[in-house]
């Protein structure tokens, strides 16, 4: 007898208590509950639910639950927009992010398997980092504040 094998793991931050009936969350590092869809030949073979530690982490939550969707061996994670944070150790561990709006858990499964969702949308820190980056960049181009102070 030959076991099934899962095709992928599909992680979907959700917004409540987790499971198909559930709405996909607006945050991925903050969402209260992970739900875990597996998928075989297109069909969804099981469902289970797992808390997200990051939910109530005073700080680093998005690296938590990224790390645990990543050690849950997750494929695909889904859910509004994924921080930066999250995004990187996702990244990482090869995990394809996509995004969707509030809709019902199983209504996005089913998209992502029809006819795909979206890539994620990161969350605001990661648009602000960049142009804070390249105004910081200018600013120690010229080097003028630090020069002052050795003098």
């Amino acid at each position: 007898m030959t076991h099934a094998v899962i095709d992928m793991k599909i992680c979907v931050a959700s917004s409540g208590s987790g499971g198909l009936e559930d709405t996909v969350s607006p945050q991925f590092g903050r969402c209260p509950t992970f739900t875990v869809v597996e998928v075989e030949g297109g069909e969804i073979r099981n469902v289970y639910v797992i808390p997200n530690p990051g939910a109530s982490a005073a700080s680093g939550a998005g690296i938590q639950a990224a790390q645990t969707v990543v050690n849950e061996g997750c494929n695909v994670a889904i859910a509004g927009a994924i921080g930066p944070n999250s995004a990187q150790v996702l990244a990482m561990a090869g995990v394809d992010m996509r995004g969707s709006s509030p809709i019902r858990i199983a209504d996005a499964i089913q998209q992502y398997l029809t006819t795909g969702l979206p890539p994620a949308q990161s969350g605001g820190g990661m648009g602000g980092g960049r142009g804070m980056g390249r105004g910081g960049g200018m600013g120690r181009g010229r080097g003028m504040g630090r020069g002052r102070g050795g003098w």
